[in-house]
This record gives C-alpha cells, sequence and structure tokens, in this order.
C-alpha cells in the first residue's frame, strides 16, 4: 500500500488491487468509500481504472477493422465482459513520494483482448484535491480501439443529492446494455440537483456531460471525458460517478459513441479531479 499526505488530506493507492485507490480523506472525513482491509476485489476498492475499455461490450462481441472478435467473459458473475483490464491487474510502482505517485501495468496479447498495450496512472494529491491522469499506449503492430475511464465510490449520506449536466441518458435494456436515449432528467433533474432513487437501481450512462458533477460538497472533474455513468444501488452506502471517454459497449456503436482509434504507437488519456468543499 501506498500512503499519500499533503496538508489535511490522505490517500492511499493500492497497485497489487487493479492499480486501485484505497482511500481519500480530507479533514479526517472519507471523500470516497474506503477499502476494507482483507479487501481481494477491485469491487471493493474506492476506485479503481478502466483501460483499454469502460464499461460493458455486449457478449464481448464487436467488429474492427473489418475483422470480427468475441471476447470471453472476464469476471465471474457478469454478463459481459466489463470494464476493461487495468482493474484486474496488477500494477507497477514506476514512483512514490510524499504526495504524489506514479503506477503502470502492461498487457500482451490473447483471447481477453487481442492487442498489446501498456497504462500509466498519476496520482498528486494535494491538500483538499486528488489529481488522477490514466494514459494507454498502443503496443501493437496494428490499429488498435479503446476507451478509459475511473470508477470512484463516493460515501454515500441520506439525502445526498447530485448535480451534473448532460444532453441526455441512455435507457438500458434487461442486460444492461444500452437500448435507446432519454431526456436527461429521465431519471431525476440532475441538472438542478436531485437525489439518486433509493427504491431502484440506477446503472445508466449520460451523453453530452460537460465534465463537471458537484456530489455533497465534492467536486468532480474531467475535461477528458464526454460521458459519465451514475451505478446507484438501493441500500448501498456509496454512489459510482464514473468519468467516461466513451459509452457501454461503444465498440458496436458507428456514431458518437466515444471510441478513439489508436495506430501503433499512439496515446490516449483521461485526467480526473476530486475536490472537497473548503469548510
Amino acid at each position: 500500500m501506498i500512503e499519500l499526505r499533503s496538508g489535511s488530506s490522505e490517500a492511499t493507492l493500492l497497485p497489487h488491487l487493479g492499480g486501485s485507490i484505497g482511500s481519500f480523506a480530507v479533514g479526517g472525513k472519507h471523500i470516497l468509500r474506503p477499502t476494507p482491509a482483507d479487501a481481494a476485489s477491485p469491487l471493493d476498492a474506492a476506485c479503481f481504472p478502466l483501460v483499454p475499455y469502460a464499461n460493458r461490450i455486449a457478449d464481448g462481441r464487436f467488429s474492427f477493422a473489418a475483422k470480427d472478435y468475441a471476447l470471453p467473459r472476464n469476471v465471474a458473475g457478469f454478463e459481459h465482459p466489463i470494464h476493461g483490464l487495468g482493474w484486474i491487474m496488477p500494477w507497477m510502482v514506476k514512483d512514490e513520494q510524499a504526495d504524489h505517485a506514479a503506477l503502470a501495468c502492461m498487457h500482451s496479447a490473447d483471447a481477453h483482448w487481442p492487442w498489446d498495450w501498456s497504462a500509466t496512472q498519476s496520482f498528486v494529491l494535494e491538500d483538499g484535491a486528488l489529481h488522477v491522469t490514466l494514459e494507454v499506449v498502443n503496443r501493437s503492430d496494428r490499429a488498435m480501439p479503446c476507451g478509459l475511464g475511473q470508477h470512484p465510490y463516493f460515501v454515500r449520506e441520506p439525502g445526498g443529492r447530485l448535480q451534473f449536466a448532460a444532453e441526455g441518458v441512455w435507457i438500458n435494456n434487461a442486460g444492461m446494455i444500452p437500448e435507446h436515449p432519454a431526456p436527461a432528467d429521465h431519471f431525476g433533474n440532475f441538472a438542478q440537483g436531485a437525489v439518486p432513487r433509493a427504491d431502484t437501481l440506477t446503472d445508466n450512462c449520460w451523453f453530452g456531460w460537460n465534465g463537471t458533477a458537484a456530489w455533497q460538497g465534492v467536486e468532480l472533474r474531467s475535461d477528458d471525458a464526454r460521458f459519465v455513468h451514475v451505478f446507484a444501488p438501493p441500500g448501498e452506502d456509496f454512489v459510482c460517478i464514473e468519468p467516461t471517454s466513451q459509452m457501454p459497449d461503444a465498440f458496436n456503436r458507428r456514431d458518437n459513441a466515444g471510441t478513439a482509434v489508436l495506430e501503433p504507437g499512439q496515446s490516449a488519456g483521461l485526467g480526473m479531479v476530486i475536490r472537497a468543499a473548503p469548510n
């Protein structure tokens, strides 16, 4: 575990657990849900990276560059391959200082992703804010599709209000794959600030996001993300507000889905800042 400190702020990183963030607290108050000491899955972490794709690929099937691909499920219990591979891989420590660190991982082409790639995450802690930058490089000898994101779990308190602006939201089918768009206020008027429903699951992607969101006195910002995915399961003590460069199942959609195409040696990046409001 890596520990970062700056002023009244503390953060931990878990390289062995998918390059996850273990915790982020300001003034002793947890901003992200802290990871249990005995956690064995990144799903129990405070935040994990999405690389080389974000969210789900329907049945693992897609076509790219006139070739069809069929990826196996990458995590037991999920119907589709989900969240990429970085979150279920160990990461190496490249740099570790008092208030910043860098992690890296590398993937060789296999059945789960038939391209070579490497990724880095840099973390900078300042008093009241955590800056995270995720970058992926195509190490293959041919073009690679990709998408990036982060999956932070914010502490949820009763009556917590979420505020962000977007153009619309995708409604999912029974397999949790986006099926048709709806007005952005379909699940609540989040442009004005609304409490995520506590009686039903929210697991949906908003498009045309302006890159900022506010939650219980915390600001999330990502200038590189066109989409924000909100995961708010009923009865849980967290809400996930996930900045992503692509929508779920983006590889199977032609227009405005956010898929980047990286030529050999090219890179793509996504930054995220989580900032607590001053006391």
